[in-house]
């Protein structure tokens, strides 16, 4: 990254390091607990269900099988929406989680590290994923298989345009 000035630079690595801090001091993750697994890359073949291998990596897993990810944002996110905003991406962790130990998970944490003035630390709580969801995860993968097959490239706005590659291309689809 290059900054414009180093006073820019040294305010965004103080922003940084407070952001840390605060985690590190808010955390509801005791300072003597160990992991069972950090940064961990899984993948489940789903060929079985007609679909290509699964790959991710985990954040966190705790004692019990219990999935951590982490997430930042400028806004507390609403309760109501947290779990419908990252269903997919917590059903994807079940099934890697439960291909790779063969056990179901004992539930999910997001820690939502809110990067206000005052930075705050909000941990949303999830049960294991349930069947209902993982059918619906895989019939997701399925229509975006059907979809990349059939060249049928149909914008889909969101917040995820934030972090997209093709932000471009896509916004040239949508005039």
């Amino acid at each position: 990254m290059s900054w414009e000035n180093s006073a820019d630079e040294e305010i965004e690595r103080e922003k940084a390091w407070n952001l840390v801090n605060h985690y590190l001091q808010e955390s509801p993750i005791p300072e003597d607990e160990k992991p069972l697994a950090v940064e961990v890359s899984v993948e489940a073949d789903l060929g079985s269900h007609g679909l290509p291998v699964l790959r991710g990596v985990i954040d966190l897993i705790r004692p019990g099988g219990l999935i951590v990810d982490f997430k930042t944002s400028a806004t507390t996110p609403s309760a109501a929406h947290v779990l419908h905003r990252n269903e997919t991406q917590l059903s994807c962790y079940a099934v890697l989680y439960r291909e790779a130990t063969g056990e179901r998970e004992k539930g999910f944490e997001l820690h939502h590290l809110i990067k206000t003035k005052v930075p705050k630390l909000i941990v949303t709580s999830h049960k294991p994923v349930t069947e209902k969801q993982r059918s619906r995860l895989f019939r997701s993968i399925e229509s975006f298989i059907d979809g990349v097959e059939r060249q049928d490239y149909v914008p889909s706005p969101g917040l995820q345009c934030s972090s997209c590659e093709y932000f471009n291309e896509c916004r040239g689809g949508l005039s």
